[in-house]
């Protein structure tokens, strides 16, 4: 807020030509973003590393029923909002497991080194988004690498999930053997 007769600024405030000037906001609309697919998910880039200074970045994630990412853990704090649908999370506490639905406008978070997975276990579309450190945008920067070189999508799936989870190892992240309702679906 600034005096409008003298267009000083009132006490506290900076004015806005000693901020320095950056390309400014940039918007990214419902259907924009960096489009990947990994082991038949597909995903959304919709802030990457870079746009944040490497702070954060956020994916969207599209999960038709029965879809979803098995049991793993990563040594870096995650958080899903769900933006449509049902989406369950699995939560592993010292006194076993459990599966937590979460809806629209709900959010999960994951604290580090959690172990966690999630799977839309109805009958109708789910979205979601998922914020996260430049550590798990670099595995899927990577993943995605190595999908271009040999195509995950032309292996069995237990062989692609063994290749995702060597992957994942160099960025802090392990994946665990399917129980249950993961198993049913990966079959």
């Amino acid at each position: 807020m600034s005096n409008r007769a003298t267009d000083e600024p009132t006490a506290g405030m900076v004015p806005a030509h000693q901020v320095p000037w950056r390309n400014g906001l940039r918007k990214v609309g419902r259907s924009e973003g960096e489009v990947f697919d990994l082991v038949g998910a597909r995903f959304t880039w919709k802030v990457k590393g870079d746009d944040t200074g490497f702070a954060f970045s956020i994916y969207e994630q599209e999960l038709a029923p029965g879809e979803g990412v098995p049991r793993h853990c990563h040594a870096y704090a995650e958080a899903f909002y769900v933006v449509v649908g049902v989406v369950h999370f699995l939560r592993a506490t010292e006194k076993g497991e459990d599966w937590i639905a979460c809806t629209d406008g709900e959010v999960i978070i994951v604290p580090i080194n959690a172990l966690h997975a999630f799977y839309n276990r109805t009958d109708k579309l789910a979205r979601l988004l998922s914020v996260s450190t430049q550590l798990h945008q670099a595995f899927f920067d990577a993943a995605q690498e190595a999908d271009r070189a040999f195509a995950f999508a032309a292996m069995p799936h237990a062989r692609a999930m063994a290749r995702i989870s060597k992957i994942a190892q160099r960025f802090e992240m392990h994946f665990f053997p399917a129980t249950g309702h993961e198993a049913a679906r990966n079959t």
